[in-house]
This record gives C-alpha cells, sequence and structure tokens, in this order.
C-alpha cells in the first residue's frame, strides 16, 4: 500500500525539481568565462531509472535539496543513472558529500574537461594536397578511391566543438547525434563551429578527396559522421569547457545514435571514477573510443585518454620524433601525426584551412584509421580491432612498447596485417613508366 502525505510531499518536490532543471538534458558547453559552483555527481540509489522502489528513490532527491545541493540535471547513461548536483562552495560539498555517503550514495566532484590546445598558423592550399600526416599513417600513399568502403556499418562520431556543415571540403551528411543540437537556431547547433578545433578534427578523418581543392582526410569523404557538440556555446567569447558527466552523456548520445566508433581530441588533468566505469562499460558494449594524450609535455595523465579502455594517442612530427608537447606514460597506446597539421576551419574568415599542432590533431589519424579498417572488415569486434592497431604500429622509440610512443606510430597497412587481410598496393602512379626500349639488333654478317 502507498504512504499518504509523507511520502507524497517528496515526490512532488522530485518532480518540480526535474521539471526545472532536466526537462532537456542535452549536452552544453561551458562558457568560457563562467565561474561555477562546485559540481557532484551521485550515484547509488538516486537510479531511478532502475529501482521499482520508486518513492524510496524520489524521497533520495529529496534528501539532496535537503543537504544543500540543487539537482541540476540527471543523466542517463552506461547502464546507469547518474544523479548532478551543484551546491555553493567546498565546504558546503563536503557535507553534502558526508550526508549522502552516510546515506549509502557514492558522491565525487565533477571533473572539467577541455577541447586541445593547439598551435594555428593560417594558410591556404593553392590546390588540394594530401597533408604529411595522412600520407605518412598510409606508408606513403594514401589509397584510390575505391579502396575505401562506401558503405558504414561503424559509423564515427566526433565529440568537441561542432562540425562546420557548410564547408566545401567536408561531407555534407553529417548528423547531430544528439538530436536537440539539430536546431540552426540553437546555441549548440552541431553545424556551426566558433572555435575551429572541431572542424579542424573532423577534415582530419574526413576531409574530400579529388574535389581539386584543400586537404584530403584520413577516410576521404566518410560517410555518415555524427556529432556531438560540447564547447564553443553561442554567445560564449571562447570554446570554454565541459564536464567529465556531461562527457559521460555525449558518448551515450553517440551510441544511441548507432556510432561504434567515437573520437575524442579533449581532455583534463582529474580523474572520474563514474567517468571511468563509464568508458568501461561503453567500451564492454562494443564502442572503440580514441583520445588525445594530452600537450602538457610530461609524464602526468590526461582523463578520459588515460583511463585504459580508451586508445591514448600521442604525437609525433615530420622526422617521427615525440612532439615536445606530447604528454608521455605508461597509458599511451599509439603514436600519431600532430604537428603542423593542415586541416578544414571556418571563421572569422571564409571556410578554410589552418595548420594546427596538438596531440589533438593525432587523435584524429587513428580514429579515422579505425573508421576505414573496421568498415572494410566488419567482423571484427572493437577490441580486436583495438588490437590489430596498436599491434601494426611502427615501432619507434626503445624496442617494443614505450611511454613516449605507446606501440608505435600507427599505420594502416600493419593494423590490416594483423588482422589477416593484406591491402593491395598503393594507386599506381598517374602516367605509367616508359616500357623498356627493345634489344639492339645484331651486326649485319
Amino acid at each position: 500500500h502507498r504512504r499518504a502525505s509523507r511520502d507524497s510531499m517528496p515526490f512532488v518536490l522530485f518532480l518540480a525539481l526535474l521539471a526545472s532543471a532536466t526537462a532537456a538534458p542535452t549536452t552544453k558547453g561551458r562558457r568560457a568565462n563562467e565561474q561555477p559552483k562546485v559540481r557532484l555527481v551521485v550515484t547509488g540509489e538516486t537510479n531511478v531509472a532502475r529501482t521499482t522502489r520508486g518513492a524510496r528513490a524520489s524521497n533520495r532527491v529529496a534528501q539532496m535539496a535537503a543537504w544543500g545541493g540543487n539537482v541540476t540535471m540527471t543523466i542517463r547513461a552506461a547502464h546507469n543513472t547518474f544523479t548532478v548536483v551543484e551546491v555553493a562552495d567546498p565546504n558546503e560539498a563536503r557535507l553534502f558529500k558526508e550526508q549522502a555517503e552516510r546515506s549509502g550514495l557514492r558522491v565525487e566532484e565533477d571533473q572539467r574537461r577541455y577541447p586541445g590546445p593547439s598551435v594555428a598558423t593560417r594558410t591556404q592550399p593553392l590546390a588540394e594536397e594530401t597533408p604529411w600526416g595522412i600520407e605518412r599513417v598510409y606508408n606513403g600513399a594514401v589509397p584510390n578511391a575505391s579502396f575505401f568502403p562506401s558503405a558504414v556499418t561503424h559509423p564515427l562520431c566526433i565529440i568537441d566543438s561542432g562540425y562546420l556543415l557548410t564547408h566545401p571540403d567536408l561531407p555534407s551528411d553529417a548528423t547531430a547525434a544528439d538530436p536537440l543540437q539539430a536546431d540552426p537556431a540553437g546555441t549548440m547547433y552541431f553545424g556551426g563551429d566558433l572555435c575551429n578545433h572541431g572542424t579542424h578534427v573532423a577534415g582530419t578523418i574526413a576531409a574530400i578527396g579529388g574535389d581539386g581543392e584543400g586537404v584530403v582526410g584520413v577516410f576521404p569523404g566518410a560517410p555518415g559522421l555524427k556529432i556531438v557538440k560540447v564547447f564553443g556555446q553561442a554567445g560564449s567569447p571562447g570554446c570554454g569547457w565541459t564536464w567529465a558527466s556531461q562527457l559521460v552523456d555525449a558518448v551515450q548520445r553517440c551510441v544511441d545514435s548507432g556510432a561504434k566508433i567515437v573520437s575524442m581530441s579533449l581532455g583534463g588533468g582529474g580523474p572520474s571514477s563514474t567517468e571511468r566505469d563509464a568508458f568501461q562499460t561503453f567500451f564492454d558494449d562494443g564502442i572503440l573510443i580514441v583520445a588525445s594524450a594530452g600537450n602538457g609535455g610530461s609524464s602526468s595523465y590526461s582523463y578520459p585518454a588515460s583511463y585504459p579502455s580508451i586508445m591514448s594517442v600521442a604525437a609525433t612530427d615530420i622526422s617521427d620524433a615525440k612532439a615536445s608537447f606530447s604528454q608521455f606514460n605508461d597509458e599511451v597506446d599509439i603514436a600519431a601525426p600532430g604537428v603542423d597539421v593542415v586541416s578544414t576551419v571556418g571563421p572569422p574568415s571564409d571556410p578554410g584551412y589552418d595548420s594546427f599542432s596538438g596531440t589533438s590533431m593525432a587523435a584524429p589519424h587513428v580514429s579515422g584509421l579505425a573508421m576505414v579498417l573496421w568498415n572494410k572488415y566488419p567482423s571484427y569486434t572493437n577490441a580486436e580491432v583495438r588490437t590489430a592497431l596498436e599491434g601494426g604500429a611502427e615501432d619507434l622509440g626503445e624496442p617494443g612498447r614505450d611511454n613516449e610512443f605507446g606501440h608505435g606510430l600507427a599505420n594502416y597497412q600493419g593494423a590490416e596485417m594483423r588482422l589477416g587481410a593484406p591491402s593491395p598496393p598503393p594507386s599506381p602512379p598517374a602516367t605509367p613508366p616508359a616500357p623498356p626500349p627493345p634489344p639492339a639488333l645484331p651486326p649485319p654478317s
């Protein structure tokens, strides 16, 4: 039997909280100059979606408000439910956590995640060119168009600052993984990019080949890209940052849209057990996730790249040396070109091209290769594709795996050989070599 008045009031409070704060839990980036309150992630008996005792779960949410926590959103991702709470200051956070943990809940501070900083140099190719990094991961010659799969069964999702949908050198069929980001009038519209960061990443993966302009991507014209925007909210003076909890939500949006590969050129210094567990669940469910190792030039860890379930990508230069800014540690899995990488950008001028440097530029080389490999050989698992990419990398630095390059420099042919399916040779030159001259006739007798 349902209790009458005592349980009904917390339930009404719960509904009011959700109506005001969680009616539209779309992924939303923070403004660059915004000073947030302390933000906490609560898991445990607050899992309203999976408990059959709804009144008890609702009562827990009401208790959070009584403890001084403002429930801002509820995230359902990775087979779990996370309640996000804001409190006024660190002291209030400590008191909230003490009370919540006495009630059997798990509480941790939400962590900030930033787009990977990069050094930019404006450039405008006179004609279509293949960036040096694209050639490097294909052993010096990008295959011709017939080499790439025409149908995609394992789509790729980019989580970043958006995707300039009007750029002439990018596929026009990319879509918002989060339906609430599909409105061009929205502040988080996926098809715009105030930061250029996400558009640059997208060009390294998918810039169109054979159109006579700009650059070529790892998977030229890759169809069916999914996009989640977490940085660069309209009206913000910069790219800003996002939260680890919202990053988990963004990956769930990718998964819900059908993506099997997630590319993230972003990170932050603080680990999160909520984030770590969620990414492990995504990997266990068959999702391959690639992230940039970080640009601190130190042995510190950057997250989410440094979780074991994620491929952490370091950066190399044109001489195959580790980039000076590239972080190095025992969680680095693989390396890829990340210095002076030319790719697509947009405003403030017309759609064009920039040369960026950063591990943010290295990660899309690897996720792009994963998209080609997995869609050419779709029967393999995410774990097998990851193993092939790591095992087929070109060894750099100390023999075997090391902290600077991981398993080595990403290499498509090596990865394909690891799957037991050798690729055809690169495209022949446009003009075949002249045949050898005929043998000289013997002198007359």
